[in-house]
């Protein structure tokens, strides 16, 4: 039996091949910690592992997925680092809860930086770049202006408790933010808070969607990860109270620090 929290499920999958190492050794595969990581994946991502809970001894992971403890460790400390899991000194390996939880339906107005205040946490965020740029057909079309009308674009990397958990880019309509410049916001400045008490904009609704992407190299070295991990990303335009596009959002999420939450009441079936 595996001392785990949750054991018995992992046991009764003892003969599932997409779940074992053995099942995955196979001529030219991978070096055996890169194929172990992956396994502890999977077995992670399952519905019986949730934030918070407890991993199996390495003893019995190791004689559960056929490998040498030492491989095992390797493939752990790999996924601590990636903050997937945690240690709790003499408490033993636990599955990390997410540094940030985004509500889809929150307040538009409340921005990143009150969502994870909300969450107990410090938030940061560090400029990255601030320029001027024109409006693609595409980007134009989003925000309602004309094609090659002028943007301001800025992007920062967000951090909650000094850990970085998202790359964001802003494009702004330069004509509804005059005088924005760089150092307005070099200091972790709220734009949104700028947006309100400069220009009056006062920001009421988004159109957006969450995607799967692989992350740029850039991304992944602000985010801590390997380049082309796997991303969550939010795409939207944002709008005031006039119905006006203000902003078009790029959010480049870690996949372990974030989760995306929706809270929809139930009328009555």
């Amino acid at each position: 039996m595996l001392p785990a929290s949750r054991p018995q499920p992992i046991v009764a999958q003892q003969e599932d091949e997409s779940f074992s190492l053995a099942a995955l050794a196979k001529p030219n595969a991978k070096r055996v910690h890169v194929r172990a990581h992956q396994a502890l994946l999977e077995m992670l991502e399952r519905p019986e592992f949730g934030a918070g809970d407890r991993i199996p001894a390495e003893r019995d992971l190791a004689r559960h997925l056929g490998i040498s403890r030492m491989t095992l460790r390797k493939a752990i400390e790999q996924l601590v680092h990636e903050g997937v899991l945690e240690r709790q000194g003499n408490r033993g390996t636990f599955v990390a809860r997410p540094a940030v939880e985004r509500p889809l339906n929150h307040n538009v107005q409340d921005g990143i930086s009150k969502i994870v205040e909300h969450a107990g946490a410090v938030p940061g965020s560090r400029l990255l770049y601030f320029e001027q740029a024109t409006a693609s057909a595409r980007l134009a079309e989003l925000l309602g202006i004309a094609p090659g009308a002028a943007l301001v674009v800025v992007k920062r990397m967000r951090s909650a408790d000094g850990i970085a958990f998202c790359v964001e880019t802003s494009y702004l309509p330069a004509a509804l933010v005059p005088s924005l410049v760089a150092a307005d916001l070099i200091d972790g400045a709220s734009l949104y808070a700028l947006l309100s008490q400069r220009y009056a904009i006062e920001l009421a609704a988004d159109d957006g969607r969450v995607c799967v992407a692989p992350m740029t190299q850039d991304e992944a070295r602000l985010l801590g990860v390997e380049p082309g991990t796997p991303a969550l990303v939010y795409k939207g335009v944002i709008f005031d109270v006039n119905q006006r596009a203000i902003e078009y959002l790029v959010s480049v999420n870690h996949p372990q620090r974030v989760v995306f939450r929706l809270n929809n009441a139930r009328n009555g079936a």
